[in-house]
This record gives C-alpha cells, sequence and structure tokens, in this order.
C-alpha cells in the first residue's frame, strides 16, 4: 500500500530545508551581502535585459507588488537600473549597474559549482526515472500554485 503522508512529508521537509537556503544571505564580494531572492532577482534581470516589472514577476513566479519591492531594494544597493521604456512612457524597464553585473557573475560561478553536484546525481537516472521526476515536480509545482491561489 502507498503511503502518501510519507510523501507528502518528504517534500514538506524538503520545502523547508529550501526555505532556509532561501533565506540565508550570501557575499558577493567584500562589502556586498545578498539573500538568494535577491541575487535570483538579479540573475532575472542580467540575464534579460530590458525586463519590465511584470515579465520579471512571471519569470519569478513571484506578484508584481513582491517585484516592485524588491527591485527597490535592489535600486538603493545600486544593483538594478530602472528606466523609461523606450517603447512606453507607463513603463520602466531593467538593468544591471557594473556591481549588479559583477553579483551576477560571482553567482553564474557558485551555480556552475552547485549544479554540477545535483547533475552528477541526476546523471545516474534512467530515462523514465528521470521522467517521472519532472512530472512529479510539474505536479508539486501545480499544487503550489493552487494553495497560493486559494
Amino acid at each position: 500500500m502507498k503511503d502518501y503522508r510519507r510523501l507528502a512529508t518528504l517534500m514538506e521537509r524538503i520545502a523547508h530545508k529550501y526555505n532556509q537556503v532561501e533565506n540565508r544571505k550570501r557575499p558577493y564580494g567584500a562589502d556586498l551581502i545578498l539573500t538568494r531572492a535577491e541575487i535570483h532577482t538579479i540573475v532575472a534581470v542580467g540575464d534579460n535585459p530590458g525586463i519590465n516589472v511584470t515579465n520579471l514577476a512571471k519569470h519569478l513566479g513571484i506578484t508584481k507588488g513582491g517585484a516592485s519591492q524588491m527591485i527597490y531594494k535592489l535600486v538603493d544597493k545600486g544593483l538594478v537600473i530602472k528606466k523609461v521604456s523606450p517603447e512606453s512612457d507607463t513603463e520602466v524597464v531593467l538593468s544591471l549597474t557594473d556591481a549588479g553585473i559583477g553579483a551576477y557573475d560571482m553567482h553564474t560561478e557558485y551555480h556552475k559549482k552547485a549544479d554540477e553536484m545535483l547533475f552528477a546525481q541526476l546523471k545516474g537516472l534512467d530515462d523514465k526515472t528521470y521522467d517521472l521526476l519532472v512530472k512529479l515536480m510539474q505536479e508539486y509545482e501545480k499544487s503550489m500554485d493552487d494553495l497560493i491561489n486559494q
């Protein structure tokens, strides 16, 4: 008999641990400490120069208000630039400052090393197991979306 509670408990523990990691601050240079949410916002802007706040929110899977608050923090820290869009006076587009690019580059290197560890474990999976894992994660994301939207 399948013990769904065991699987749900495991997923909750993983989510809790991810949140602990997400809330941990990391150094990005001598004088710059950022949360994972901050650096991932920087990465999203760096990967999508000229992105607007609405599309940034969609990309990150957060509310527009949450994205806007994060951008204000990053502008204050001198990492992100907000400019009026060349296409519309009512839209703001985002780009990175030199300091933001430096943090982006450091995080890219960090992810390269972290991804190597995870990918080494995933390489051992056969295609069927890998596809099942992807499907499980997609379903888990949908259930989280449903809970968020209740």
